[in-house]
């Protein structure tokens, strides 16, 4: 390996002891396959992020603290883990990195990865089912929160379901100063997916939080294909306004003509989303308790994104942030059903 005149150049500003400590752990970084960039030990940021501190985290006096809408500065390319369920014709494909499904055949794919979406660990994969908590789109912190970045723990496994568990750390706590556990279980049944989420307080007081699954749907053509479900007269926000308005939705099925970025406050439920190139390829997604809202995306037009063969239909608490008391728990679930159940 070669360290830049760069990085060299960069540790001239600070003192001759913390030089030679960031010359040391940088070098340990470059052997260990760890791609870094010298902004990362002066800009703290938000990369992906491991359950457990990362390495950069671990440089005394230079720790990187999560901040809103940080970009990712220090980048760990990696073979991903990946836990595969199977029963009968139907498989399902889980990374621990974000807990996110990004597969679910039964026979045909039902989800829907982007073209541009990285598997290597440098960014929250693109596609599937994505995780937001503890907060859903912009705020406080960065965008959708945390959980998609981290490595969750795989708490216990078998050949149709699989528990994942994420609870606080030192940098979850320095972006969002809360304790927390949460556990998240997908079970494969022959002919559905139930995703079920509990979050509970661990800490010695209250706190508020949203969460969203962010699942992109497989479509055989995005102008073939419409959003069915309790729409009609339901509080629509449309963030693609300019201002963002809420209006009551008029329409009983969404179509997606143009880019939408939609919540639709109280549609929860069974919400189908129709093919009409396939209509076997039509999907339910039954939300059974928990999630109180819908949010329709698709960045319409978008080639780098795959813009024509996806529709994110998500289920959603997030217009009424849940608040928990010390000990109390929330929990969530959604089956996924291909066909119109």
């Amino acid at each position: 390996w070669i360290l830049s005149r760069r990085i060299i150049g960069s540790l001239i500003c600070i003192d001759r002891e913390d030089s030679s400590k960031m010359l040391k752990t940088i070098a340990a970084l470059v052997v260990a396959g760890t791609f870094v960039c010298v902004e990362a030990f002066t800009a703290p940021s938000l990369a992906v992020r491991s359950g457990s501190p990362a390495h950069a985290s671990a440089i005394t006096g230079h720790k990187l603290s999560l901040r809103r809408n940080a970009a990712s500065i220090v980048t760990t390319k990696m073979a991903l883990e990946t836990v595969e369920l199977k029963n009968g014709k139907a498989s399902a494909t889980v990374y621990p990195l974000g807990a996110t499904v990004t597969s679910f055949k039964a026979p045909h794919e039902v989800l829907f990865c982007r073209p541009d979406a990285k598997f290597d660990g440098s960014k929250p994969i693109s596609g599937g089912i994505p995780h937001c908590f503890p907060q859903f789109g912009p705020g406080a912190i960065q965008q959708h929160g945390f959980a998609r970045n981290l490595v969750w723990k795989v708490a216990s496994k078998s050949d149709q379901d699989i528990t994942l568990e994420l609870v606080d750390n030192e940098e979850t706590m320095a972006m969002w100063p809360n304790k927390f556990q949460a556990l998240y279980k997908v079970t494969l049944a022959d002919s559905k997916l139930n995703c079920e989420l509990t979050v509970k307080n661990t800490d010695d007081k209250a706190w508020e939080f949203q969460a969203a699954l962010h699942t992109y749907f497989h479509v055989n053509n995005i102008d073939k294909c419409e959003v069915q479900g309790a729409f009609k007269g339901a509080p629509h926000l449309n963030r693609m306004a300019n201002p963002a308005t809420t209006t009551p939705e008029s329409r009983g099925a969404i179509r997606f003509d143009a880019e939408v970025d939609s919540c639709y406050e109280g549609v929860s439920g069974k919400v189908v989303l129709v093919d009409e190139v396939k209509p076997e390829e039509t999907v339910t997604i039954n939300n059974l308790k928990g999630w109180e809202d819908t949010v329709l995306w698709s960045p319409y037009g978008n080639e780098g994104m795959g813009y024509k063969n996806f529709a994110c239909v998500e289920s959603v608490k997030a217009v009424k942030p849940q608040k928990l008391a010390p000990g109390e728990s929330w929990t969530s679930s959604v089956d996924i059903i291909p066909g119109k159940a």
